[in-house]
């Protein structure tokens, strides 16, 4: 038994021991709280809780090119909503891009062409007087809604042919292609943040470049002087550069843009990224306006891996494929001769190295979206899938082209997915370019500097409101050039509208088109001259003309 002495000393002891062991767990309660607090505090800051964005959009794609591009049928067609009556008021390039990037129609954002003869291309959005150039566009709405921000591929027209290291504002991360060796995939020339680097046969692709600068310094003025212009640029006449698989353009671009996806996810801030590789565009910097042979091959020339794929895919023809009678369509279509077998097999061939193009962006798609779910973000993150505008192969006589307003160059691809749009929607009422830029602000929280002329798709896409009925203005201000040549004389200016029925054009030489489409889908027969639609005629002029002035959601609609 133990004495009083030894139990009032272990008192003693026990009374400090105690205490200490209670510091020594409040201390370590206190570590573990803030262990945790800490690890809660650095979960938002390294992943944004705010929606990504990718952007993907092509060059002269249409709507039958989807189904051979199985990454993007799946996840954002089929895994989102697809818009079916999809259309680009003006067809062509640079309007059409001028309009994404503002938000505007042609008539409002004041780009009325490609080039800068014709008031449009990079120069002239650069140069345009207050809001109305590039400082007050998509890009810099986008960063300053606090998205990190880039685009990889294709800017505008002229992009780069008098100043190569131009990064336009709003842009964190710049991968531009230089006009014109935008249109040739194997020898081309990028402006990547400011530094320039080339791809393929350098020397050639600067040759691409000087006949953009040259028609830049001194717009020409005749098909003569694009003669005289090519063969300054190009020498000697017969070299087409490189052709090494490696350097494809898409792939490039894509790689490009999957880096951009990498660094940039589980970071603070959510990103936009607008990829926008120029497949399918044709490689006509080779053979501009049939001046020359261009290089061998089907224009475009496919990627390596897609060479052979669709060598015996047939073309797809419409009932206005090399339409028997075309004496009712306006005088520049009108005269067309029938095509020739010669050129159908030119057609059908194109069109295979156009899918064998474009299935390369595909496959860039597929690695983004493989880098998304590997970093946890392809749940958080909007794909838009679009083209500039259509592209016509055939159709009424026409072997390739874009710019006139039949539907196959009007009605474009389009579809959205993300979080909160379920899988397989259609939404078939009426939309048009200038709606995906309000809907990319809408995903975004961003705000425009400008008044938009189209609504957001975002809640139809949701399902959770229909698109209001609406009539879609047509519009080609200015001839393609200033001056005829053997492949472009019919693409000159018109005004129309296109209704929930009728598709109605006023052309600038004082020829009428009207279309039942829903009875005649295809273009097939001009009743503009059917006495029995004169009321029609007049109520769709008006509504024409009155589409030309619009401004804003309440107007253009």
């Amino acid at each position: 038994m133990r004495d009083w002495a030894e139990i009032r000393w272990n008192r003693n002891w026990l009374g400090p021991w105690l205490l200490g062991s209670l510091m020594i767990c409040v201390f370590a309660l206190v570590a573990a709280i803030s262990t945790v607090e800490t690890a809660q505090a650095k979960k938002p800051k390294s992943a944004s809780t705010r929606p990504n964005i990718v952007l993907i959009q092509v060059d002269d794609a249409v709507r039958s090119d989807i189904s051979y591009l199985p990454n993007v049928r799946e996840v954002i067609q089929r895994g989102g909503t697809n818009f079916t009556n999809y259309n680009a008021p003006y067809p062509l390039c640079g309007p059409a891009r001028a309009s994404l990037l503002t938000g505007q129609l042609a008539h409002n954002n004041k780009m009325m062409g490609n080039f800068r003869e014709s008031h449009g291309g990079h120069f002239v959005f650069r140069n345009l007087e207050g809001k109305l150039n590039q400082s007050n566009s998509l890009g810099p709405w986008m960063r300053k809604a606090s998205y990190r921000t880039a685009l990889v591929g294709k800017y505008l027209n002229e992009y780069g042919v008098a100043e190569q290291s131009e990064v336009p504002p709003g842009w964190d991360r710049w991968v531009a292609m230089l006009d014109n060796s935008t249109y040739d995939y194997f020898n081309f020339g990028l402006n990547v943040d400011g530094k320039i680097r080339f791809h393929g046969d350098e020397g050639y692709a600067r040759e691409h470049i000087k006949l953009g600068t040259i028609g830049y310094a001194r717009p020409q003025t005749s098909f003569a002087q694009l003669m005289k212009d090519f063969l300054t640029a190009y020498r000697p006449w017969d070299f087409f550069g490189t052709q090494f698989y490696k350097q494809y353009s898409a792939t490039i671009t894509g790689t490009y843009a999957v880096r951009f996806v990498r660094n940039q996810s589980n970071r603070r801030k959510p990103f936009f990224l607008y990829y926008a590789p120029p497949q399918p565009h044709a490689e006509d910097a080779n053979h501009l306006q049939g001046i020359r042979q261009g290089a061998p091959g089907p224009d475009p020339r496919p990627s390596k891996q897609f060479r052979d794929t669709y060598d015996e895919e047939p073309l797809i023809r419409t009932p206005s494929f090399n339409e028997a009678d075309v004496s009712d369509k306006a005088s520049n279509v009108s005269d067309l001769p029938l095509l020739t077998d010669e050129d159908i097999a030119t057609i059908q061939d194109n069109y295979r190295g156009r899918l064998g193009a474009l299935r390369q962006v595909d496959n860039q798609v597929g690695r983004i979206v493989k880098v998304l779910k590997k970093k946890g973000e392809f749940k958080n993150t909007y794909f838009v899938f679009v083209s500039d505008n259509g592209y016509l192969q055939g159709e009424h006589r026409l072997s390739a082209s874009k710019f006139l307003p039949f539907e196959n160059s009007v009605r474009i691809p389009a579809m959205i997915s993300g979080p909160g749009i379920k899988a397989g929607r259609e939404v078939t009422g009426p939309a048009m370019d200038v709606d995906l830029t309000a809907t990319l602000l809408d995903i975004a929280g961003a705000k425009p500097g400008r008044t938009m002329d189209g609504i957001s798709l975002l809640k139809a896409a949701k399902g959770k409101q229909g698109l209001p009925q609406r009539d879609i203005p047509l519009e080609a201000l200015k001839p393609l050039f200033e001056y005829s040549t053997p492949l472009t004389a019919y693409d000159v200016p018109y005004y129309g509208v296109k209704t929930d029925r009728y598709k109605y054009v006023n052309w600038s030489f004082g020829d009428k088109e009207l279309y039942d489409l829903r009875n005649d889908p295809d273009e097939m027969e001009n009743l503009a001259g059917d006495p029995s639609k004169a009321d029609l005629l007049v109520e769709l002029e008006a509504e024409a003309s009155r589409l030309r002035g619009c401004v804003g959601t309440s107007q253009c609609r």
